[in-house]
């Protein structure tokens, strides 16, 4: 039979087994039976989710406006900036012709009262030098500088730069042009020449092979680059 001591050992005391605890092997410790969901708490909790829902979504359109705003603010500056941009290219354009107009005038006013000065021109008794523009019909000529002779007259396009595109257009457009405006000052020979303050090589090539007269500024006095010997092109 099993003594007092043993009963002990075995959770025994006094005949007596003793009250069994509720503890399960969980974290919490002491085991807590939950109560089923009622509907109060199933809508309380509904409510509670709708609402922050609401919330989530009122705050999601609001940040929508406000980048909405802010990119419209942002076009609208790009706008502006791109307007300011191009007013001041334009004005940057529009000043740099009216600088370009006015070199161009000042080579114009140089060489005209230059060959006004001179006596003879390439073998040609100056009389009178003059601008000259004329319309017929559609066809409109500018002219910067003719100097009328007495067995000749001369046609000369000015050139503060004179380039090679510049003769080009001399021989193959303008000059053409002048003959068929002003056929009373083709009844004497007539010459064509360029003139520059300043004249890059090629320009001074194409002009010389399509035999026209070439003259150009050094320091206060007009120079003639024709090599001796030269002819001249009548047209």
């Amino acid at each position: 039979m099993a003594s007092e001591k043993d009963k002990r050992n075995d959770g025994y005391e006094n005949g007596k087994q003793p009250d069994k605890i509720s503890k399960v092997n969980e974290p919490g410790g002491v085991y807590q039976p939950q109560d089923p969901p009622t509907f109060e708490k199933v809508w309380f909790m509904f409510q509670q989710s709708d609402k922050k829902w609401q919330e989530t979504e009122r705050f999601l359109k609001e940040k929508s406006l406000e980048t909405e705003r802010l990119m419209k603010e942002q076009s609208r500056e790009t706008d502006k900036r791109f307007k300011e941009t191009d007013r001041l290219v334009r004005n940057l354009s529009k000043n740099m012709g009216g600088l370009n107009n006015t070199v161009g005038e000042v080579a114009e006013d140089y060489f005209r009262g230059a060959f006004s000065k001179l006596g003879e021109l390439s073998d040609v008794k100056v009389k009178t030098v003059d601008g000259l523009q004329r319309t017929v019909g559609k066809l409109t000529g500018q002219f910067d500088i003719v100097v009328f002779g007495d067995t000749a007259n001369i046609v000369v396009e000015v050139k503060h730069k004179l380039r090679k595109q510049d003769v080009v257009r001399f021989y193959e457009k303008i000059f053409p042009t002048f003959k068929r405006l002003y056929p009373e000052h083709c009844k004497v020979r007539l010459f064509g020449a360029v003139a520059g303050m300043t004249i890059d090589d090629e320009a001074l090539a194409q002009a010389l092979d399509q035999g026209l007269l070439v003259f150009t500024q050094s320091g206060q006095k007009i120079v003639q680059l024709n090599p001796e010997g030269f002819e001249p092109r009548e047209f």
